[in-house]
């Protein structure tokens, strides 16, 4: 089977396999990406709304806390019985009323149980002193239940009966020291609080408040409310297990009250329950300042309701069949197709051993750059040869240069030179052309060793080196021929060139002062010959004759240039 029909299969149960996966996965994910906002949603509302409950809540408890810190009401509460103390506290008791957001106020005094009210339409004035508290009776346990606990602040809701009131209570402890001298506070009507703080929500969401027992204090359904909550034993509570269906979801909600209580953390724990049938998210916060949980209730089906998600789930179906079958003509297009086109062109260049030259050159992406790969790869074999000998020539030439130059002078060796004489001697004889020779050779050169070295020496060499290229002309050839010598071919020569060039030599090495890395009391001189080959003269007669003509210099007492002529007589420039 073709690779068309193996692709059609394929497309068909790759559609069928990810439809079905698809579906699943994006139902999944839409359940997470809800699941995710819910409880990142949850928490920001929940740091908001803790933030908007603590602030006026937070208010009334540092006035109250400075209520019961009055150094009057305190000494009136050890002598209540003393009128001027009790008529100052009342006016004291009165500018703390203005000063109350509820404008009311209350004070209970442990040694005679007089509770004192009044409220914000001042009702009471002239008359503050409203009854008698008695420990006999219900109503009144919450004041005893308060001093008994020892407990600084304590936010309770009540009504009271014989004020015909229900408010959210702030209770703070006056105290002399370590002794209890009463409780006084501030109230907020329930009915406010519930209006102003928990029905100002969005849609989908409830808040409400729990003490750290788990007791309702305050929620929009008053019928929840578990009223004078200190009064009470736990079993007698309305609890926040009321509001879950599933005991789980109780137990769970309860974990995490305990251990945001424990931790005293001020951050926002989340879990997911169940109310009414309905999927929620519950938020709880702690808030350490009052004591209290605040637990806002999330509906997901209203927030986010996962049937939102279904068309964008239809929508992405419709578009993986489209994909699918774009996928499927694409494929033929701009891979089978360049494919059978590459066969080919692979069968022709094992038969005719040619580079292809029918090709598409417009494929695409990766069969584009494989065909260019190909392509590339059979000129590259085709080509191979010639360019690896001509690679194999540079080489052989590179080896060859390197073994015609000394490595020391960077001039010619003598097999270097030795070519460049045969050249020569063959180019003179063809044009008739006469060319010279000078053969240098240092004065002393072992003394110069024996006295500076022989790195002194070697620096030597190379200081007369450079100075014979400074000399000679750029198409004369120059060589160290053999330790202390060296050869210098000058072509198309007269007389009066090479014996120009000879004495500029010799000059040239004497007034060197030993060069620019030997020693400074380093004096060198060379002894120079010369000889003027004849066209038809060979190269071992023109070496023998300037060999002579250097004898006949160093004879001369070195430091001389002599030339050597046509009758084997010598002669001197100058030196």
């Amino acid at each position: 089977m073709n690779l068309k029909p193996r692709f059609l299969l394929l497309t068909a149960l790759l559609f069928v396999l990810a439809a079905a996966a698809a579906w699943l996965a994006a139902r999944e994910l839409a359940e997470g990406i809800v699941e995710q906002w819910a409880v990142r949603y949850a928490e920001k509302q929940m740091l908001y709304d803790k933030e908007r409950t603590l602030q006026p809540i937070l208010r009334e408890i540092a006035l109250a806390r400075q209520f019961a810190s009055s150094p009057l009401l305190r000494k009136w509460a050890q002598h209540p019985e003393d009128a001027s103390l009790a008529e100052a506290a009342l006016e004291e008791m009165e500018r703390y009323r203005e000063l109350f957001s509820d404008r009311c106020y209350f004070v209970a005094l442990k040694a005679n149980g007089h509770y004192y009210y009044n409220d914000a339409d001042n009702r009471f004035a002239g008359r503050q002193l409203r009854y008698t508290l008695d420990p006999a009776k219900p109503a009144d346990r919450w004041f005893y239940d308060i001093v008994g606990q020892q407990r600084a602040l304590h936010l309770n809701v009540n009504p009271d009966v014989e004020l015909g009131v229900t408010k959210l209570w702030i209770d703070v402890l006056m105290r002399d020291g370590k002794r209890v001298l009463g409780v006084v506070g501030t109230g907020f009507e329930l009915q406010r609080f519930v209006r102003e703080l928990l029905m100002q929500t969005q849609p989908g969401m409830s808040s409400l408040f729990v003490d750290h027992e788990g007791a309702i204090q305050a929620y929009r359904d008053l019928s929840l409310v578990d009223f004078a909550s200190i009064t009470k034993q736990a079993s007698e509570h309305s609890s926040v297990d009321r509001l879950f269906d599933r005991a789980e979801d109780s137990r769970s909600v309860r974990e995490l009250m305990r251990e945001l209580e424990t931790a005293n953390s001020a951050s926002v724990g989340s879990r997911f329950v169940e109310l009414k049938g309905r999927p929620y998210l519950a938020g709880v916060v702690w808030l350490s300042e009052i004591g209290w949980f605040e637990i806002t209730l999330f509906d997901l089906d209203t927030l986010l309701p996962l049937d939102r998600f279904t068309g964008l789930l239809v929508v992405y179906g419709a578009s993986l069949l489209m994909a699918l079958l774009v996928f499927n003509a694409v494929l033929g297009r701009l891979v089978l197709r360049p494919l059978a086109a590459l066969d080919r062109a692979m069968d022709e260049v094992q038969r005719e051993r040619s580079a292809p030259h029918h090709l598409p050159d417009n494929a695409p992406g990766e069969i584009g750059r494989l065909i260019t790969h190909f392509r590339n790869m059979v000129q590259a074999l085709f080509d191979s040869r010639s360019e690896l000998e001509h690679k194999v020539t540079e080489r052989t030439e590179a080896l060859e240069r390197l073994t015609q130059t000394d490595a020391l002078t960077g001039l010619l060796n003598r097999r270097g030179m030795a070519e460049r004489l045969a050249a020569e001697v063959a180019r003179s004889n063809r044009n008739g052309r006469r060319f010279g020779i000078l053969w240098l050779d240092v004065d002393h050169f072992k003394e110069v060793n024996d006295c500076y070295g022989h790195a002194q020496g070697d620096a030597a060499l190379t200081c007369i080196a450079g100075l014979i290229r400074s000399v000679v002309r750029p198409y004369d050839a120059a060589a160290r021929w053999g330790g202390d010598e060296f050869l210098v071919l000058v072509q198309d020569c007269d007389r009066t060139l090479l014996d120009d060039l000879g004495e500029r030599l010799r000059s040239a090495v004497e007034h060197c002062q030993g060069g620019d890395h030997c020693a400074q009391d380093m004096l060198l001189t060379v002894s120079v010959g010369g000889h003027l080959a004849a066209a038809t003269e060979g190269l071992d007669p023109a070496l023998q004759r300037a060999d002579q003509a250097l004898y006949a210099a160093k004879a001369d007492g070195r430091n001389v240039y002599r030339c050597l002529d046509g009758e084997g007589n010598t002669h001197a420039q100058s030196g």
